[in-house]
């Protein structure tokens, strides 16, 4: 909920806000194998973003997010949930790196040459 003015206030109410969910993991796992991408390779969402915080999503989530569109009926899109505190290039990368880390994608057994 957001408050505003003493009101409380559901933003996904709101016509204008697409579906937004939390993926479990097994369902991350499903989607990155997929897609043949990594949790680095995912667009970023802010933890400050409202939909976010109204999710109680933590750094690292990957988040669903379900649009109505005109031409494909719905569209859907997702986003890993990255520190607002990372907002410059350099530190969006160190935050892709920690995320790969995570992922056991930074060893050097893994690494392409």
């Amino acid at each position: 909920m957001v408050f505003i003015v003493g009101k409380n206030i559901d933003i996904f109410d709101h016509e204008l806000v697409p579906k937004h969910e939390i993926l479990s993991e097994e369902e991350v796992k499903d989607l990155l194998s997929k897609y043949n991408v990594t949790k680095n390779q995912l667009p970023k969402i802010l933890d400050t973003d409202p939909a976010v915080k109204e999710l109680n999503a933590k750094i690292g989530d990957v988040i669903k997010i379900t649009r109505k569109s005109f031409t494909a009926g719905e569209s859907v899109y997702y986003r890993v949930v990255v520190s607002s505190k990372y907002v410059t290039e350099e530190d969006i990368n160190y935050t892709s790196e920690k995320l790969d880390d995570e992922e056991g994608l930074n060893n050097e057994s893994s690494r392409e040459e």
